[in-house]
């Protein structure tokens, strides 16, 4: 039966409107008009002419009648494309092309749904829940959503080749890094269609429920605090370099600080908040200094100063570089300020997953854990997917420009964490990815700000160096480039002093016990397996740095493997699957203590590609583990904060959740520590402690 057509507008004028909406950047949100009735404008020249009939800020019920005029001109296109028996249903192009119309149309109706809220101050009704949206998107999930389907090549490309793999994020960084030949790893056009079922299949949950809604401004208020944090502790630096600046007012390298510093005073100014501005916000402030910083360190000046360092009495130069790399230093040692409300939000969310499955309480904080986890997954999966979102942003970007995989340039700033104290000497926990900038999977670079942090480290000329507990697979071509390069960074003449890389395999077969390792059950042939990888660390994914030689590392295993077997696993003969992937995991954090007691470092990582995953898991493993040593992990303050460690950096970077199989495994693996501490804490510490400095344990602090 042929749809009665209704009267709308044109298409072209449709597409236009969408076309205008997707340009809307919501983190600083500037206006809208509507000219000629039926026409959406967000350019400011064209809001601000006078023919222009409403501008946002005057309610939003115009805006909303001429949306709805621009979902009816495409539900009538899409009708007249199933009637027209010449459309070509086996060209990519034209299916291709309505998934691309269509993902436009899921992302206008949420993007304009943020601005309303945030322009006009208060809720509005979902517009996805309006009739002509619905209209539309029933129209086209029962008559086009199976044809796109089966379009969908069953491969992407050499990288990627299961869908589901988007959805789950687990490599995106391979939609900004490409072959050696330049060409991608994902085939782009597939977004739009995802992004489009994404939109269409989700539940329909109440638009202000999203707990992905109070992410931004709350990243804003975070980056607020840490420009205060910033300007403060480089104060000293900064009087220095003001009362010289009128001298070296035409120095490249004195133009880019002092644009970071006015960056960072304006992102430390309340008025610039999400909440108090519709001009650029402290985030937007507080890219805009560490884009500063990075161009400093470009500078013919500062590469000169590098290169053939400036003579003792080079007041001028020693200015400059002392505030550059103080800069650098309290940028990967913020502390941010959004701590207590991300750990509220954690809660909230993990209280309404409650209200979507049966509530229930765990027995024994472990199971707690367990199950306020299924139940923060639970309402995250009813929102649009996060990950996702941030994907098609890309390929808009990517349009004009090719974009590399650069995390700490794309809003995973780095931060410290918590701090231990032993034998007098504070060290701190660094949250940072990835220090490297990649375009090409086979080419990576340092990127200049963390060596900004090491030259920091040797200017002050107090012994201080960076433990980087590398985590990424040195044996998977994925990862390979970015491990080499932090490898071999250690190995530089510049940072041999202040910087320490070990690699930690955490993706092989035999850390997952999978393959050859998988009926492995008798616990002396487990220990043998184990003791010959340590024995040949490169070749099972290790790297060592240069001073830890592998005969110390399997000594110490050799010594600390009947102690481990002993008092987390009852001697037993034969270790089932999941027990030996706890053995391994316990022993990773007895060897992590063994590093540190050997290297005295000032600062330590967990660094995966993103921190977000992998290096998230193990620092708030290790993190619960030296507070079970110290037998403290028992209040809500220490379990509040080991939430906040395992969450905030997948929900702040990503928009989701941790990766569960890394959770589980963790929290399998201290669940068994702290079953052995409860039995003999006393006794495991005393046997424990003669493989470390006698002074370790008993000096050691957790501080949050």
């Amino acid at each position: 039966m042929k749809q009665k057509t209704r009267e709308t507008i044109p298409i072209q004028e449709a597409m236009d409107n969408l076309a205008a909406i997707s340009t809307i950047d919501l983190s600083a949100p500037g206006p809208i008009g509507i000219l000629k009735k039926t026409k959406i404008v967000t350019d400011e020249e064209e809001c601000l002419s006078q023919e222009v009939e409403w501008l946002s800020g005057e309610g939003s019920e115009a805006i909303l009648e001429v949306l709805d005029l621009t979902y009816g001109a495409i539900h009538d296109h899409l009708v007249r494309l199933l009637e027209n028996n010449e459309m070509d249903w086996k060209n990519d192009r034209s299916v291709q092309a309505i998934a691309a119309m269509m993902a436009l149309v899921g992302e206008s109706a949420e993007r304009l749904g943020k601005y309303l809220e945030f322009r006009l101050g208060k809720p509005i009704d979902k517009i996805a829940l309006r009739p002509e949206y619905r209209a539309l998107s029933e129209f086209y999930k029962d008559r086009f959503l199976e044809k796109i389907k089966s379009k969908e090549p069953h491969e992407a490309t050499e990288g990627i080749s299961d869908m589901e793999a988007v959805r789950s994020d687990r490599d995106y960084e391979l939609f900004y890094i490409r072959h050696e030949d330049g060409a991608p790893y994902f085939n782009l056009d597939l977004l739009r269609h995802m992004r489009l079922v994404s939109d269409f299949e989700s539940e329909g949950e109440n638009f202000e429920e999203d707990p992905l809604l109070q992410v931004r401004s709350m990243m804003d208020r975070d980056t607020h605090a840490s420009a205060s944090q910033i300007l403060h502790a480089c104060r000293r630096q900064m009087d220095d370099f003001y009362k010289i600046f009128r001298k070296i007012s035409t120095n490249d390298l004195a133009l880019a600080l002092s644009s970071a510093i006015t960056a960072l005073f304006l992102s430390a100014n309340p008025r610039n908040l999400l909440s108090n501005t519709t001009g650029k916000t402290a985030l937007s402030y507080f890219e805009d200094f560490h884009s500063f910083l990075r161009a400093g360190f470009k500078t013919p000046e500062y590469q000169k100063m590098i290169a053939y360092p400036p003579e003792k009495t080079d007041t001028m130069a020693y200015v400059l570089l002392n505030l550059i790399h103080a800069l650098s230093d309290r940028f990967f040692h913020r502390n941010g300020g959004v701590k207590q409300e991300s750990i509220g939000l954690i809660h909230r969310t993990s209280r309404r997953g409650t209200e979507k499955t049966s509530e229930k309480k765990g027995v024994g904080i472990w199971n707690q854990f367990l199950i306020e986890d299924e139940n923060y997954r639970t309402l995250l999966a009813k929102f649009p997917s996060g990950p996702l979102l941030k994907i098609i942003d890309l390929v808009r970007a990517e349009e004009s420009v090719t974009v590399p995989f650069d995390p700490i340039a794309q809003n995973n700033f780095p931060v410290a964490q918590f701090s231990a104290i032993s034998r007098g000497r504070e060290f701190s926990f660094l949250r940072i990815p990835s220090p490297t900038k990649q375009t090409l999977i086979s080419k990576v670079e340092i990127v200049d700000e963390f060596r900004g942090l090491l030259r920091f480290y040797h200017m002050q000329n107090k012994g201080q160096k960076h433990l980087l507990i590398n985590l990424q697979d040195r044996s998977s071509w994925k990862e390979f480039a970015r491990a080499k390069a932090l490898e071999a960074m250690q190995k530089n003449a510049e940072f041999n002093a202040v910087l320490v890389v070990f690699t930690l395999p955490k993706s092989t077969d035999f850390y997952f016990q999978t393959g050859q390792y998988l009926n492995v059950n008798s616990a002396s042939d487990f220990f043998a397996s184990f003791l010959k990888q340590l024995g040949s660390p490169e070749e099972f994914g290790y790297c060592l740095p240069p001073s830890f030689k592998p005969a110390e590392l399997q000594r110490f295993a050799e010594d600390i493997f009947p102690l481990i077997h002993t008092y987390f696993f009852e001697k037993k003969s034969n270790l089932t699957r999941g027990a030996r992937e706890d053995f391994i995991d316990i022993f990773n954090q007895f060897l992590l203590l063994k590093l540190i007691d050997h290297f005295h470092p000032s600062s330590i990582s967990f660094t995966c590609k993103d921190a977000i995953d992998t290096g998230a898991a193990e620092s708030a493993s290790f993190y619960a583990f030296l507070k079970l040593l110290k037998n403290e992990f028992k209040t809500k303050e220490e379990h509040d904060y080991f939430r906040w460690l395992l969450y905030a950096p997948s929900l702040f970077v990503r928009e989701r959740a941790i990766d569960g199989e890394r959770f589980n495994r963790m929290l399998s693996s201290l669940e068994r520590l702290e079953n052995g501490f409860i039995e003999n804490s006393k006794e495991i510490l005393r046997k424990f402690e003669e493989l470390y400095n006698p002074e370790l344990f008993k000096t050691l602090e957790i501080k949050n």
